[in-house]
């Protein structure tokens, strides 16, 4: 049977071909793998595509021991991980120093920044992690937003370029464009509403303190951010909404704003 490659795919080879770099290399083979025909008949290719992306990852970890285990990639922290990308000079530096507590090197000249900067975002109590990606694009650097939870292209004036090079490099990660120009609450606002994400709030005795889940979450999950034995000794949730109060179980659906006191089964 033939393999009938798709426009897509030989697209993704030739870049592959190209591709200098290891990473680069994984990068579009790992494109390759996502959109080749999934048939009897490409069995054997992809069998061959997997045993070479494994084969390159061997190479990048060899790589990176031999350098003292430093490796490019951010480990994730916080409740979600989002990437500010865009072109040179066009202020990324400076949104990533107004919404987190990083201090980047902000200047004039071109490629002040050419490693991932980090930072911590604040939003009503939930922690968001910050990457500022360098505008020289690097696949290393690249692969950060491919793994992240959003995007957040910054443009002044358009964002088509920005656009064009993520879709040039296959990262599919969640879009939202940021305006340079915008205030601070403006951009923690669009931010936190594109990861689709809700606060809910955990209560012990009198104290509460925030929690972030995705939007359809329901009791159980809550609970399993606590603990898993909570789960296993659950017995019913006390859940405000608002001014009302009510007994609920583990699949009851949550929504922002509520607030949940665990009671579990005596032993």
């Amino acid at each position: 049977m033939p393999v009938n490659f798709t426009a897509e795919y030989l697209k993704a080879e030739q870049k592959f071909l190209n591709a200098k770099t290891t990473e680069e290399k994984i990068v579009y083979l790992e494109e390759m793998i996502r959109v080749c025909p999934k048939h009897k008949g490409a069995e054997n290719l992809l069998a061959q595509l997997h045993a070479k992306l494994a084969k390159l990852k061997r190479e990048v970890e060899r790589a990176s021991k031999k350098n003292g285990g430093k490796r490019e990639g951010i480990r994730k922290e916080g409740d979600a991980q989002v990437c500010l990308v865009g072109d040179v000079n066009v202020g990324k530096s400076s949104i990533l120093k107004k919404i987190t507590n990083a201090d980047p090197e902000i200047d004039e000249y071109p490629y002040t920044t050419v490693q991932p900067e980090i930072g911590m975002m604040d939003y009503n109590g939930v922690k968001i992690q910050i990457v500022e990606i360098p505008s020289t694009f690097r696949p290393e650097y690249m692969a950060i937003a491919r793994t992240a939870d959003l995007v957040a292209v910054v443009y002044n004036g358009s964002h088509k370029h920005i656009d064009s090079v993520l879709d040039s490099m296959y990262i599919r990660t969640k879009r939202v464009h940021i305006n340079v120009n915008d205030n601070v609450e403006r951009i923690k606002n669009k931010i936190w509403k594109s990861l689709n994400l809700i606060i809910v709030y955990t209560k012990n005795g009198k104290d509460t303190s925030p929690m972030a889940l995705k939007k359809g979450s329901i009791v159980r999950d809550f609970t399993l951010h606590i603990h898993k034995d909570f789960v296993k000794n659950f017995w019913y949730a006390r859940l405000w909404r608002g001014s009302k109060e009510k007994q609920v179980g583990l699949n009851y659906i949550l929504k922002d704003r509520d607030v949940v006191e665990v009671k579990t089964k005596m032993k």
